[in-house]
């Protein structure tokens, strides 16, 4: 080994700062370049794939040739300007993506400058030490140095799914011991040696080769571009047929026609609806990645909405992962614990003798005696050798390891359970150091989900020494002895059994995670054998830990059940101590619910599942592992839910895949997990997936309302051109008036519907149907009628105005005349003015503007005020006048625009006023 390290000119104290710099610059950063990005000119010219954009440019190429060549030039301007405010959004939205996977990217925990850190996956460099353990991704090719039954899973390079074994390197690198880019560790401990990083890796190597890979369109997506082509093909059709009436049966002109059926398509045509769209799910992504959640693809924005159950793990997500020693419990002592998280303040406390069994008469007066260990080991050396084995057990079976951060507060690097028995072992005053050199550890068995425990073997002078630490009721099936008060091993009757299991639920009903720790000497050790190490252990005792529940979680939980979203806390600790958290946070109202262990989820079919969830409407399933999770998430799937699970391990990948949103822990969360997930919590609280779900029904609220904005402006359009041309009148909107609507006026407005504040409403109502649609009858009768009506009251001040200047039905109407002139600047000012009104409308589907506040959304009433400031523009500034064919409106005529605007709040607030009557 000594020679590869040579090699790599580098040693196991790791790399200095300053060398590993300088590797960076010589070999890159460790990262893998994505495929071919198609050229941004591509990317631009993909905007104009879209239907509705061919048939604008159709309009365009009819206006050019039939001579209107401003028409033509404003109409592809416009179409170019739409194009580019989608590219630029999909491109900003793009980049946000990206800068939000960057706060979920790979971390290594490495040794450097001869110390442990955690830092950057992608600043890796060949000679870097790295520290391993279970559901890590290795982050670079390396070579084992160490290893503590380490295996990987390389179906990303194999294909094969079966755990490979590696030992370390003896003389020469070999598959045995090369460690791969892209794989994960799927169970063991050890430390490793990069040998290559980035391209050079062979994930690399096979990235190189891969071709990109077409991402599928979210489900509001799918909609929209149905609807897209839905309103294209309605448009195209009407626009024949519109042309055919005009040339048949009013005898127009050839060109005359092709000017109306393009006045029409424009009208039909929602311009801006994509751009709006992508800009609110990216704004929708930032504002949650501001609250914890990141959301790592858009369309998981629109499935936290109709979430319906929430299946949550308990550490970390629940609790505030910060654990603390409280109490420890032997025979026959009872130990309190003082001071919280990792600092080693604080003291042991023996509280009394606990007579469970004779006790001699000299052991009975330790009441509330400060244990200090240099003393207790002259004046009481029977509790001090107790205390001494019952830390040096949970010391030694430790991978945590505890240090001062930037802040000089405490910090855990590892399990956090294993960081409060190395706190443990300070306030009892004995030497994680000085225990480590006197039984150095040679083997390792890693704790796993399906034992439930993890054990060490050392090194006793020339003897062994075992130390197991794990579930309680785990680890007492292995022992057959336990040490009782004077420091002796007596046999464990099934009366003793009884009597630590009792204590045990007693512990646990306080919410206390307790761990049971247990030892064995051998004189020899043939192999090391699991399960032969494991077997015929002696009881030292129980400690138990507190891992209080995070603050905010109860209000969390208390919005969820407003919102009929049902909680299962999903775990792998015990069913008393999971169910005194989940009292705690109000998540169950018994005191007494139904647990289900992964002993008994075993024996029940998918059927027998789906019956529990139906009978008890308090369930928790504990002593669970990652397979069982798959199994409940599966069974709630078919039962009809829309399921978000969270998960932090390499196995509980299938169960992220498998929910409909996966929810990975940004702290303690596995690589593998972390890319398993639709989201990652920054903060792992359960508090984040509230909000997110919250923010996920907002989002989806919001959708609705700037579409039903859209739509209806649209039928208005569409109904005024379409009644013009029936009553073979000339269209009130020219195309480029159209367009200044759509593209110009609307746009700002529609996208302040789409930031409407976060409502508590939202979660006062059940999920949405995940099967629904946006554009129901429902949605559509209501824009259809809106527009209808707005159509009509356009339509009719058109013609009003025509004969205030002195026109009559018959008479030829020329398009410079002043009479189509101020009657066409008053459809279009009305329609502006129209929509602006109408965007207030659109803010709910049943209750009053008035009732909501006018002035809540400050966006709202930023961007009418810009549309009404351009509309003014457009209006009264001369050179714009001849470039649109408008003309300057008097001071009565402004007041006749806005007055007429407002009937369309009239109408809407009769018709919501109409249903809150009929539904109550």
């Amino acid at each position: 080994m000594q020679e590869i390290l040579k090699k790599y000119k580098t040693t196991l104290k790791g790399l200095t700062s300053e060398e590993a710099q300088k590797r960076i610059q010589e070999y890159g950063l460790n990262k893998i370049n994505a495929g071919k990005k198609k050229p941004l000119i591509i990317k631009f010219l993909e905007e104009f794939k879209d239907l509705m954009v061919i048939i604008l440019v159709i309009a365009s190429l009819i206006s050019y040739l039939a001579g209107e060549k401003t028409d033509a030039l404003i109409i592809m301007i416009v179409v170019l300007i739409n194009a580019s405010i989608g590219f630029i959004q999909k491109y900003k939205a793009e980049k946000a993506l990206e800068a939000l996977q960057k706060l979920v990217s790979p971390k290594a925990r490495i040794i450097r400058n001869n110390e442990e850190m955690e830092m950057e996956a992608e600043k890796l460099v060949p000679g870097d030490i790295i520290i391993l353990n279970e559901g890590n991704s290795v982050t670079a090719d390396c070579v084992l140095i160490e290893g503590n039954d380490l295996n990987t899973q390389e179906s990303i390079l194999t294909g094969e799914s079966t755990p490979v074994s590696k030992i370390p390197v003896k003389e020469k690198i070999n598959k045995d011991c090369e460690l791969y880019m892209g794989t994960i560790i799927s169970f063991g401990t050890g430390k490793a040696l990069v040998i290559a990083t980035g391209m050079n890796t062979k994930f690399g190597h096979i990235a190189d080769l891969t071709a990109n890979t077409k991402k599928d369109l979210s489900p509001l997506q799918k909609e929209l571009t149905r609807i897209g082509i839905f309103v294209g093909k309605i448009t195209l059709v009407i626009s024949m047929i519109l042309f055919s009436v005009g040339i048949i049966f009013q005898g127009k002109h050839f060109v005359e026609s092709l000017l109306f059926a393009a006045s029409v398509a424009v009208a039909a045509v929602p311009e801006g609806l994509p751009a709006t769209i992508t800009i609110a799910l990216a704004l929708g992504v930032q504002k949650l990645a501001k609250k914890n959640a990141i959301i790592k693809e858009l369309a998981s924005v629109e499935t936290l909405g109709s979430t319906t159950v929430i299946c949550s793990d308990k550490t970390g997500t629940l609790t505030q992962n910060q654990m603390t020693a409280k109490e420890i419990f032997t025979m026959n002592y009872h130990v309190n614990i003082n001071g919280v998280g990792y600092s080693p303040e604080g003291e042991l406390q023996i509280i009394g003798v606990k007579e469970y069994i004779e006790v001699p008469s000299q052991h009975k007066n330790h009441a509330s005696l400060t244990f200090i260990s240099q003393t207790f080991k002259k004046t009481n050396p029977d509790i001090y050798q107790i205390i001494k084995k019952i830390t040096q057990v949970g010391l030694l079976c430790n991978n945590a390891k505890i240090i001062r951060n930037e802040q000089n507060q405490y910090e855990c690097l590892g399990d956090p359970t294993e960081g409060a028995l190395l706190t443990l072992g300070e306030k009892a005053g004995f030497s994680l150091d000085q225990m480590n050199k006197e039984f150095p550890k040679i083997k390792e068995f890693p704790f796993s989900s399906d034992r439930k425990m993890m054990s060490t073997v050392h090194k006793k002078d020339s003897d062994f020494i075992i130390f197991v630490k794990g579930a309680p009721d785990q680890v007492l099936k292995k022992c057959s002895k336990y040490l009782n008060q004077k420091g002796e091993t007596k046999k464990i009757t099934p009366k003793i059994k009884e009597i630590i299991l009792n204590q045990n639920n007693e512990m646990a009903s306080r919410a206390l995670r307790v761990l049971a720790l247990s030892y064995k000497e051998e004189p020899e050790l043939k192999n090391l054998d699991q399960k032969e190490i494991e077997d015929k252990l002696i009881f030292v005792g129980l400690i138990g830990i507190i891992d209080p529940p995070r603050e905010e979680v109860k209000k969390a939980v208390e919005l969820t059940q407003k919102a009929g979203i049902k909680t299962y806390i999903i775990t792998g600790d015990y069913g008393l101590t999971a169910s005194a958290i989940a009292y705690e946070l109000g998540i169950i109202k018994s005191k007494n619910p139904k647990i289900i262990t992964g002993d008994v989820l075993n024996k029940l079919t998918e059927s027998d599942l789906l019956k529990q969830f139906k009978k008890y409407p308090d369930l928790i399933f504990a002593r669970v592992n990652p397979e069982h999770k798959l199994k409940i998430v599966s069974a709630l799937k078919k039962r009809g839910e829309i399921v978000a699970v969270t998960g932090d391990g390499v196995n509980d990948a299938p169960a992220l895949k498998r929910a409909d949103i996966g929810v990975s822990m940004g702290i303690t969360g596995t690589d593998v997990s972390k890319e398993a997930a639709n989201m990652v919590l920054a903060d792992d609280s359960f508090a984040s997936i509230v909000t997110a779900i919250q923010e996920g029904r907002t989002i989806y609220e919001n959708l609705k309302k700037f579409i039903h904005y859209v739509f209806s402006s649209n039928i208005g359009e569409l109904v005024t051109v379409f009644a013009a041309i029936l009553l073979a009148l000339p269209s009130p909107l020219t195309a480029i008036l159209i367009l200044c609507i759509n593209l110009g006026t609307d746009i700002f407005p529609a996208l302040a519907l789409g930031v409407e504040p976060t409502e508590e409403k939202f979660m006062n109502i059940p999920p949405r149907d995940p099967k629904s649609h946006i554009m129901n009858r429902k949605f559509i009768a209501r824009f259809f009628g809106i527009g209808l009506f707005i159509g009509v009251i356009v339509i009719g001040s058109f013609i009003y105005y025509l004969y205030r200047y002195d026109w009559q039905w018959g008479i030829k109407l020329e398009k410079e005349s002043l009479a189509y002139l101020k009657a066409s600047t008053i459809a279009f000012s009305l329609l502006v003015l129209i929509q602006m009104v109408n965007a207030f409308n659109s803010r709910s589907e049943k209750e009053s503007i008035f009732k909501i506040g006018v002035f809540k959304n400050h966006w709202l009433i930023g961007a009418i005020a810009l549309s009404i400031l351009v509309l003014i523009l457009m209006v009264e500034v001369p050179f714009i006048q001849e470039l649109l064919h408008t003309t300057h409106l008097t001071e009565k005529e402004w007041i006749f625009v806005t007055a007429a605007s407002l009937s369309v709040l009239i109408f809407e607030e009769i018709r919501k006023l109409i249903i809150r009557q009929s539904s109550s």
